[in-house]
């Protein structure tokens, strides 16, 4: 490879710069970033009941000690319970004089809208065991809760979109170090999801084909970039990266809707998660990151151009002047690389 090239997104337009060259550039300011261990004992998730003082919206036992319905509380291995500290306020506490949703109103030349929706936390019981050090079975029982509430907020009236997202470490923005996913119940699409699913629309409308699936078609091909594939899903470094690293989780067959999965893709998704969270932590030291599902909107109005994934970002950088000031992110590690690195490592 080249020293340096520019890469464009097949479906945002955006552009990245790959830059191997930087790796060998001298850090005079680098240090550990090694999370500190946190305390179980003063950790507010060891006891959800006592902390959130709520019953769960959702909770499964330990997998294999049978259902909810023949347990006890006491044998939880998840729970989803409302976030105690909100960036979105319940539509019913906000909601006055008839409103039946939100409406935005201008104030000059600006808009605005009120903060209402919903946010859940999605907690595993294990203090120290996130994904990557979870079994099949165990992550197959986080997207049955993923895949529960989603249904369950989806019914909301005033909800346009849906976001699952987990922050693992606290470079990667978690404030609590027990492993927990969260729901974001939105009344709008957000402008991320927003110009994935133009650029979607776009490519669509220009060529009469899903982008995605054009891109797996290709990627499939080349298998430079692939790191894991069963029989339903690929996992794969983008072509595009906006971080080193950068890894995608797509469903082979084309579904605009992550809820729509079946029971038997459900387990081979779990399958592909368990290899690539395995895979993550053992190539890189088990490092922060986020992951979030980008899928169609809660209302589904003419997405069907569109082709849901989830997509893994480690901490590998941070931005500086370059990127903040022409918007275009530079990769140290060749998608190639990291891809034959993940491949390679454990599982």
């Amino acid at each position: 490879m080249i020293s340096s090239e520019f890469r464009k997104d097949i479906v945002s337009g955006e552009w990245i710069l790959v830059a191997s060259a930087i790796k060998k550039k001298p850090n005079f300011f680098a240090k550990s970033l090694r999370r500190p261990k946190a305390s179980r004992r003063l950790c507010p998730f060891e006891d959800l009941q006592k902390s959130q003082k709520v019953a769960p919206l959702f909770w499964s036992p330990r997998p294999n000690l049978g259902g909810p319905s023949r347990m006890k509380l006491s044998s939880w291995f998840l729970q989803v319970v409302p976030n105690k500290f909100p960036v979105l306020t319940p539509h019913k506490a906000r909601l006055t004089d008839g409103q039946v949703c939100p409406v935005s109103f201008s104030e000059g030349p600006y808009q605005k809208l009120g903060g209402v929706g919903f946010q859940e936390l999605v907690v595993t019981r294990d203090h120290g065991r996130s994904l990557g050090f979870m079994t099949k079975t165990e992550i197959e029982a986080v997207l049955a809760a993923y895949r529960e509430r989603y249904f369950v907020l989806k019914k909301e009236k005033c909800v346009e979109y849906i976001l699952i997202f987990h922050n693992n470490g606290p470079t990667a923005g978690a404030t609590v170090a027990h492993p927990h996913s969260q729901i974001l119940a939105l009344p709008i699409i957000p402008p991320d999801v927003g110009r994935s699913i133009s650029g979607s629309k776009r490519y669509f409308h220009e060529h009469r084909r899903c982008a995605h699936c054009d891109m797996l078609k290709k990627e499939l091909k080349d298998n430079a970039r692939i790191i894991y594939q069963n029989k339903d899903f690929v996992v794969l470094c983008p072509y595009a990266s906006r971080v080193s690293f950068e890894i995608r989780l797509f469903p082979l067959k084309h579904n605009p809707n992550f809820e729509n999965f079946t029971e038997d893709q459900g387990a081979s998704l779990a399958d592909a998660m368990r290899i690539t969270f395995a895979k993550l932590k053992n190539a890189m030291n088990d490092p922060d990151y986020n992951f979030f599902i980008h899928t169609a909107p809660a209302k589904g109005r003419h997405t069907r151009h569109y082709h849901w994934h989830i997509e893994i970002l480690p901490r590998t950088s941070v931005w500086g002047g370059v990127e903040l000031g022409t918007g275009i992110e530079i990769i140290k590690m060749p998608p190639e690389e990291a891809a034959r690195i993940l491949r390679k490592a454990k599982a």
